[in-house]
């Protein structure tokens, strides 16, 4: 990615001439700089999760936490600040945002795990575990190419509310299916999340837009685009824990017959066939455990989604009726 992003660059500063006058105020360095220390002490403690030791997970997420807080004081004194702190004042956009990271903490649910469903309980090799991602790929351009054309005709939060629909079908079907759930079953739900993915992504990045002031926009866009990174980061560490709570428990269940090394081996597909095949059936039943309750947290999330929607939805229409009886009034 480097040299790419290399090339970039020098494609920018040569032919990228803007006559427009450009902000001339003082970078915000020291906010800057805060800012990267403080979320990578942070994303470091989340990585550690499950594999350090929990103090020093902790440390490393406090001080990440200390940092961010030293940034927001900061953030105060500054003429033109990286992250002005009136973004977290505007209701809307802390919505905007809170919605981004629940959906997309579900969505790299079914980004990590459902080609891992494939290989590991299915026995498929990694590339047809890897297509499980087409339907959804597939999907997800459809739903991005729809949602303009309903936008002038529906409000940002009944489009969301749309998309959420079909996370909560594909999360709700992949948490009550069984471990025999055909290949065919993980397309399908592939194909709900996809679409869900491409409505939502498509107005909570219109949402994001528009509820900021215009001198806003560039800023809340990208910390729109950080949110959702920073959630999918630290959902997958948070799957990677559960997964691995689900495998400890079923070695120390299986009275030593079972290793986590035996167990590591069962997603790959190349040295999977070295197994002992008596205990093939007991692993796969494991690994779908583990499987299971990343899918329950996923759901979990999605059902934070629509309260959160329903919350906003009947906040409006109070509106309405309030309005509806002034105008009656008067």
């Amino acid at each position: 990615m480097t040299p790419l992003a290399l090339l970039s660059i020098t494609i920018v500063a040569m032919f990228f001439n803007i006559k427009e006058h450009l902000n001339q105020e003082v970078v915000d360095y020291s906010g800057a700089i805060l800012m990267v220390l403080g979320l990578t002490s942070f994303l470091i403690g989340i990585q550690l999760l499950g594999v350090s030791s929990i103090f020093v997970t902790l440390a490393f997420i406090i001080l990440g936490a200390l940092l961010i807080f030293w940034m927001s004081r900061v953030e105060n004194k500054v003429v033109d600040p990286i992250v002005p702190n009136r973004l977290f004042k505007n209701e809307k956009l802390v919505i905007d945002l809170i919605l981004f990271a629940l959906l997309w903490g579900s969505f790299v649910a079914f980004n990590i795990y459902i080609p891992m469903w494939a290989q590991g309980i299915m026995g498929l090799s990694a590339l047809v575990g890897g297509m499980t991602q087409i339907p959804g790929a597939i999907a997800n351009f459809i739903g991005s190419e729809l949602e303009p054309l309903i936008q002038r005709k529906m409000s940002p939060y009944t489009i969301i509310a749309i998309g959420t629909a079909a996370f909560l079908v594909s999360f709700a079907g992949l948490y009550w299916a069984n471990q025999q759930a055909s290949y065919a079953f993980l397309l399908i739900m592939g194909v709900f999340e996809g679409f869900g993915v491409g409505v939502c992504f498509n107005a909570l990045l219109i949402a994001v837009q528009f509820d900021v002031e215009p001198r806003d926009v560039p800023i809340s866009t990208s910390f729109a685009y950080l949110v959702r990174i920073l959630s999918q980061t630290f959902m997958s560490s948070i799957y990677g824990v559960i997964l691995n709570l689900a495998l400890i428990k079923g070695v120390r269940e299986s009275h030593g017959n079972i290793t986590m090394s035996m167990m590591n081996k069962l997603s790959n597909a190349a040295v999977a066939k070295e197994l002992p095949k008596a205990y093939v059936p007991e692993m796969k039943t494991i690994f779908f455990q583990g499987i299971h309750n990343i899918m329950l947290t996923a759901l979990i999330l999605i059902v934070l989604v629509v309260i959160i929607l329903g919350y906003l939805f009947r906040r409006e229409a109070v509106k309405r009726n309030i309005k509806k009886t002034e105008f009656k009034v008067n």
